[in-house]
């Protein structure tokens, strides 16, 4: 004989679910949502914005003699422009006749509606845009430490998580590959792709990928598929010091066009760095209030850095107490705005003028819809229709700077020891 078990009568309860469907990601975007706050936004077309710049003085300084007064040959002012062109980023949707039926029918017994859904599709784009503010037009998303040279399935790919002295982006582990998601490697020299991947396992520092084609080379960027140099110009495009064309100008023909900017070289982030760039802003402009009205993009761990820095500064003497009070919950800087982002490159630190930057849009974050459908039938291989229906979400924008001596930023502090995404998780 044998006691009856839960597990033979089993199928005659209702198994209880949870009404709330949680997520294992994060979708949070500070930087791009309070530059969206801060600065204005700059409708474009097609042609672009143009900024006109002097970018040459006057000349012919003369001191004379009254016995000899001729004044020196004039030398005119030169200008020139910059320009900002959109950049276009979409994630698309793709649903099932049957699954919107079901959205439609499920009523009460519905954990997640179809607003809640989509909600996710637009927040991930939104994450996703987030990735490229931090960024510098090339779209990577990571960068391989690894080099994986045939095709096939269950291969460890090792992403890097060193700063780099010129190239963003290389303190971020795999953390912004997701599973199930294909990217490219691209060879730098030639802009083409070198190997498309498919994420089959995420990880901190290194990822499971099948190479579909092609291969991967040690120190490729890692894109979305097709995007290599096709995103938005971010903070580590325009807040630098690195030559480069920045919104069509070769910043080695005309210097002011570079940031101040501080390479910490493995030293740790201080207040003292800070208000080293904020004189450096203070001399660049030669005004006095040139470090003031600024907003600074930075990481969790390095701001607990800056925070961690008063520890045992402060005691505690109410009520006949005398003890030493913990670390302070906020560091302030004058009038500095900190935004805490952990997408932010981990050794960097930006600080912007809101009024100096823009986002310059085409089409703002939000549905493709120019035919006036937020959903629409997919035509299927006959051309006939399908039980498939299909939306996208996206923007159609480029980050630009006006005066880039007004901003400022740092890179190479110190990330051994510092809290950063790799190694949260």
């Amino acid at each position: 004989m044998s006691s009856t078990e839960f597990a033979n009568l089993q199928d005659f309860w209702k198994q209880g679910t949870d009404n709330v469907a949680r997520p294992l990601f994060e979708n949070e975007a500070p930087t791009y949502n309070a530059f969206r706050k801060y600065t204005k936004t700059q409708p474009v077309s097609g042609k672009g914005w143009k900024l006109p710049l002097w970018t040459q003085r006057p000349g012919g300084h003369t001191s004379f003699l009254p016995s000899a007064s001729d004044f020196n040959a004039a030398t005119p002012p030169q200008s020139q422009a910059m320009y900002v062109y959109a950049t276009h980023y979409a994630l698309p949707i793709q649903l099932t006749g049957q699954l919107i039926r079901s959205f439609k029918t499920g009523g009460a017994d519905t954990i997640v509606e179809m607003g809640g859904m989509l909600e996710t599709y637009a927040r991930t784009a939104t994450k996703h845009i987030n990735y490229f503010v931090q960024g510098d037009g090339t779209g990577a998303l990571a960068y391989s430490a690894s080099t994986l040279a045939s095709t096939g399935a269950g291969q460890s790919m090792n992403l890097s998580t060193t700063a780099h002295a010129t190239v963003a982006g290389q303190t971020k582990g795999g953390v912004r590959l997701d599973q199930g998601s294909y990217y490219q490697a691209y060879n730098t020299s030639t802009g083409n792709p070198r190997g498309t991947i498919l994420v089959t396992t995420q990880g901190a520092s290194t990822v499971t990928v099948t190479v579909l084609s092609g291969s991967v080379t040690s120190g490729d960027p890692i894109c979305d598929v097709g995007g290599y140099q096709r995103a938005m110009r971010g903070f580590a495009w325009t807040i630098s010091d690195v030559s480069r064309d920045l919104q069509g100008l070769s910043t080695s023909q005309f210097p002011d066009l570079n940031s101040p900017f501080t390479d910490l070289n493995g030293a740790a982030l201080t207040p003292s760095a800070i208000e080293n760039l904020k004189a450096s802003l203070q001399t660049r402009q030669n005004m006095q209030d040139a470090g003031m009205q600024l907003i600074a993009a930075i990481t969790p761990g390095q701001y607990s850095v800056l925070r961690k820095q008063g520890y045992n500064f402060r005691m505690d003497t109410t009520n006949g107490k005398d003890a030493v009070r913990g670390i302070a919950n906020r560091y302030e800087d004058g009038d500095t705005v900190f935004v805490l982002d952990a997408d932010v490159d981990d050794d960097r630190l930006y600080m912007y003028k809101p009024n100096q930057m823009a986002m310059f849009e085409e089409m703002p974050f939000g549905n493709y819809d120019l035919d006036g459908m937020d959903m629409r039938m997919q035509l299927g291989v006959n051309s006939t229709g399908s039980d498939n229906y299909q939306r996208a979400y996206g923007i159609c924008a480029n980050m630009g700077i006006e005066y880039p001596r007004t901003c400022a930023g740092l890179n190479r502090a110190k990330i051994s020891n510092v809290v950063t995404q790799v190694n949260s998780y």
